[in-house]
């Protein structure tokens, strides 16, 4: 049996009046609990289904206003915890605040949701404000603040001009660790020795011996036209 409010009914010049004409000219009808009750019940609404609902701006004499299962859910939704919720369409809380709680199993794939607090969610599209997650791997998210887990590694400067930097690098490319060994003369040899030091025979760049250092190099040397070798004072180059 369905219930409907027409105040459009209308009867012709010696037409029969019925029971049923009469009470759609009702314009404020009283529903009671019975008539409601007494209805058969659907076992699925889809969205596009449409309902009476009144809203506060209506008077006793005003009929109901319809609307679909859609408006009314999408006007509906608040903050609160959802189990099992399942949406594809779009989602927005508009500048709702306090936290918005996604319970095991959920799906969210398209919206935009801030304060959002999930465990296993799985969320494939969609902008997401103060998120607080637990990841596993190298990344975390707390309030919608990403930070990279730590590799390890003391920040800091390493290496200087008698000290040479060992790193290592992991698959990932970040550097796990990190150390100096002192810088050793460029002595070479045959297995262990560290016998030979060897230097080029030709001086083609500019070059300034330090300030009270002393160089030394295996001649013959020969410096090229227009290149100049600066020995400071208390400084001295020798060759051997």
């Amino acid at each position: 049996m369905a219930i409907k409010f027409n105040r459009s009914q209308t009867f012709a010049t010696n037409g029969t009046v019925t029971a049923a004409g009469l009470h759609n000219l009702i314009d404020g009808t009283d529903i009671y609990q019975a008539l409601i009750t007494d209805q058969p019940s659907l076992a699925s609404v889809a969205t596009d289904d449409s309902i009476l609902i009144a809203d506060a701006s209506l008077t006793a004499g005003d009929a109901p206003r319809q609307t679909t299962v859609s408006n009314l859910f999408d006007d509906a939704l608040t903050g609160g915890t959802y189990t099992n919720l399942n949406l594809t369409g779009a989602i927005t809380f508009g500048t709702a605040t306090g936290n918005r709680t996604v319970s095991t199993s959920a799906t969210i794939t398209t919206g935009t949701i801030p304060n959002l607090t999930s465990s296993t969610a799985s969320i494939t599209i969609g902008t997401i404000g103060n998120l607080s997650t637990t990841l596993v791997g190298d990344f975390t998210i707390s309030q919608g603040t990403g930070t990279l887990g730590t590799s390890g590694v003391t920040s800091g400067t390493y290496g200087a001009t008698t000290a040479i930097p060992i790193i290592t690098v992991d698959a990932k490319g970040r550097v796990t660790t990190v150390s100096t060994a002192l810088a050793q003369a460029g002595a070479t040899g045959g297995g262990t020795d560290r016998v030979f030091y060897e230097n080029d025979q030709t001086v083609t760049t500019n070059y300034t011996i330090s300030t009270n250092k002393n160089a030394m190099s295996a001649g013959p040397v020969t410096v090229s036209t227009g290149v100049t070798v600066t020995v400071p004072t208390n400084a001295a180059w020798t060759v051997v």
